[in-house]
């Protein structure tokens, strides 16, 4: 028998009836239609299904063999067609996300208190992403990336949280910090380090390397590393350079000051967006923690901290 929904829903009400007139009531159809509906159920099933009696229909063993499963997978088919509201409360389940560690040191500890609160059959695992994420979300290995707005394949979802602007980074005392507007030669005349992050840093060479590369010209970056914290350390030693987006709160310090980059570099605005598969798009669980993280890192740009993508070039 190839599964008919509405010979299945009648079969179920058969079941709870014992009646056929009960049963037609019940789904508004004449007490003949209903009859014709048994019949076709019998053939179908190959199995009488009911004998009559005084007392109305008794089920055969193999209608009650479908009486014990039958509900249970009409309401299973019924909410995979028109889904109940999602209750993050009552909801189990496990969400992959990847992203840049210096983004997710400043939202998982937020994210993982919301879900504790708020879903706490759910749990997480999080990583650094890598150069093949998009190979994962289309793979289901991820669930979301959060990343820098670019070019994408048409089956990956982006939704904005912010934008961010483009600063150098240095110590307060760095000999540059009084100038009220860096230029070119100033930020080349000191050694760098550049953050790295899958997709944007790639192959050796960061967004504002592309930049100079394009006018023949070339900084000194004397330390790469994923590590926003070992970056600022060295930058408070030192008098090297650091480029990040728009001021983020570990910079927010007096032993920091941020400079508005050389305008020949003409560095443009950021956008950080959270990806996923276009599968899952009208998933009600990825919906909701979609949300909830688009709340918190919009709370966190209006709050000006991080959430500019630090880690970046």
């Amino acid at each position: 028998m190839r599964p008919d929904l509405n010979l299945l829903t009648a079969l179920r009400v058969l079941l709870e009836e014992r009646n056929v007139t009960h049963a037609a009531k019940r789904l508004h159809v004449s007490q003949p239609a209903m009859s014709k509906t048994l019949q076709k159920l019998r053939e179908e099933l190959n199995d009488p299904l009911f004998t009559r009696s005084s007392h109305g229909l008794i089920p055969t063993p193999r209608a009650k063999q479908l009486e014990q499963r039958l509900p249970e997978l009409l309401d299973q088919i019924s909410n995979l067609v028109h889904p109940k509201e999602f209750a993050p409360a009552s909801y189990h389940g496990r969400f992959n996300i990847a992203g840049p560690g210096v983004i997710l040191e400043q939202l998982i500890p937020d994210l993982s208190i919301t879900l504790q609160e708020q879903a706490p059959g759910t749990s997480l695992t999080i990583s650094e992403v890598t150069t093949d994420f998009t190979e994962q979300l289309g793979s289901g290995q991820l669930d979301f990336v959060i990343h820098i707005n670019r070019s994408m394949s048409e089956d990956l979802i982006k939704t904005s949280v912010g934008f961010g602007e483009v600063v150098c980074a240095m110590r307060a005392d760095h000999p540059l910090a009084a100038k009220e507007q860096i230029t070119l030669e100033d930020y080349l005349h000191y050694a760098h380090v550049r953050l790295y992050v899958a997709q944007i840093t790639h192959a050796n060479i960061g967004v504002v390397d592309e930049i100079l590369n394009q006018s023949g010209r070339q900084r000194n970056i004397v330390l790469e590393t994923s590590s926003l914290s070992a970056a600022l350390n060295v930058i408070r030693r030192t008098d090297c350079l650091m480029v990040v987006a728009d001021n983020p709160v570990e910079l927010q310090d007096s032993a920091f000051v941020c400079k508005t980059m050389p305008l020949e570099l003409g560095y443009p605005t950021l956008e950080t967006v959270i990806i996923q598969h276009r599968r899952s798009i009208n998933s009600q669980p990825h919906l909701w923690l979609r949300g909830v993280m688009v709340e918190l890192m919009s709370h966190f740009f209006r709050e000006e901290r991080l959430f500019r993508s630090t880690a970046l070039l």
